[in-house]
């Protein structure tokens, strides 16, 4: 008994709202007969009716085409004040409706173009991976002995949230020039190695101690571009950015390093905490593609940022006094560079109204 009282509750429930969207589309064929028959004053009752019915509520679809007959209505009632505040809630409703010239009256055209009806401004979030290597300026050195040493990229997460902001160009809009902002945390990491001569053994064979170490510096970054769109495509569009990029780093640079001694036993590994600058300025070059996916954009970037400050100074290089007299380290004075590849999703947001003094 329960399950047939189910079954009957779950069709009175599917018929009822079959039954609701069967209501609203009839009073879509009823509008468009009336409109089609030129009897426009009997519009703006019988759609506001129709919009407003909680009985019978419409889908988008169907609020679209009341409202864009409501809107032609008052076009031809001249009555410029209510076709304006229509045509603002058809855009509300619908912020991807677009005029199709070939079809829809001029009266109506005209009227959409003295609206905005672009997003204002996208907001999302970013993910993706960077490789980071020092330029060094200046190699310092703990010792007096021959020593030598050299960097190679590390690999790093970077994940944050984005802003998007069409620039404007004398009145219009240039949809191909976009004001781009981040704010991402971004991890930096590379490795070190160093080999200190320790001279030579009974048979005449160098010795070197090697220090194998891998940097790792946490930083809040908040890089600005202005990119520049090839096409105005939305299902693929390519662009180019530069900018810069201000960063703060969060603690301290972390070096976790080994070392290993010719005809000795290795040494185990060590961790020691670097003095960093805090803030590193950075200029970056872009290129990417974005591509129209619901109600937002698929972005895919890589991006360059070389560094223009200084992360580390020849005033640190000796601050840990236990990196210096153990392994012989010593910061030598570097810019930090790094090439990323990321991931975003934006999501348009709008806010259509009345454009003023449009020509």
């Amino acid at each position: 008994m329960k399950k047939l009282y189910l079954i009957l509750l779950f069709s009175a429930s599917t018929w009822s709202a079959w039954a609701q969207t069967t209501s609203c589309a009839q009073s879509v064929r009823l509008a468009q007969s009336v409109y089609d028959q030129g009897r426009l004053h009997e519009l703006e009752d019988l759609i506001t009716k129709a919009l407003n019915n909680p009985a019978a509520q419409c889908g988008q679809a169907e609020q679209i085409s009341l409202l864009k007959l409501l809107t032609l209505t008052y076009i031809y009632l001249e009555e410029p004040q209510k076709a304006d505040a229509t045509m603002l809630k058809l855009l509300q409703t619908d912020h991807y409706f677009q005029i199709n010239e070939a079809v829809d009256p001029a009266e109506f055209v005209a009227l959409y173009r003295t609206f905005r009806t672009k997003e204002i401004y996208r907001i999302g979030a970013t993910l993706g991976v960077n490789a980071s290597q020092p330029n060094v300026i200046n190699t310092i050195s703990a010792v007096e002995l021959d020593a030598s040493s050299k960097y190679k990229y590390g690999i790093g997460i970077q994940f944050g949230v984005s802003a998007d902001v069409p620039l404007q160009v004398g009145k219009k809009k240039h949809y191909r020039l976009t004001l781009h902002g981040e704010l991402l945390y971004m991890q930096h990491k590379f490795e070190l190695e160093q080999k200190v001569n320790k001279g030579v053994n009974l048979d005449g064979v160098e010795l070197f101690q090697t220090l194998q170490a891998a940097e790792s510096q946490n930083w809040l970054t908040i890089p600005i571009s202005a990119q520049y769109a090839f096409t105005r495509n939305e299902k693929l569009n390519p662009y180019i950015a530069g900018g810069f990029s201000v960063g703060y780093l969060m603690g301290n640079g972390t070096l976790r390093a080994e070392r290993f001694r010719d005809e000795a036993a290795a040494i185990p590994e060590t961790s020691f905490n670097l003095l960093r600058e805090k803030i590193n300025m950075s200029a970056l070059v872009a290129a990417g593609i974005k591509s129209k996916v619901g109600g937002g954009y698929v972005v895919l970037e890589a991006r360059y940022m070389h560094g223009l400050s200084k992360v580390s100074t020849s005033e640190t290089a000796y601050q840990n006094q236990q990196a210096a007299w153990g392994p012989y380290y010593a910061d030598s004075v570097f810019k930090l560079s790094s090439l990323s590849i990321s991931g975003s999703y934006i999501i348009n947001m709008f806010n259509p109204k009345k454009l003023r003094n449009r020509s």
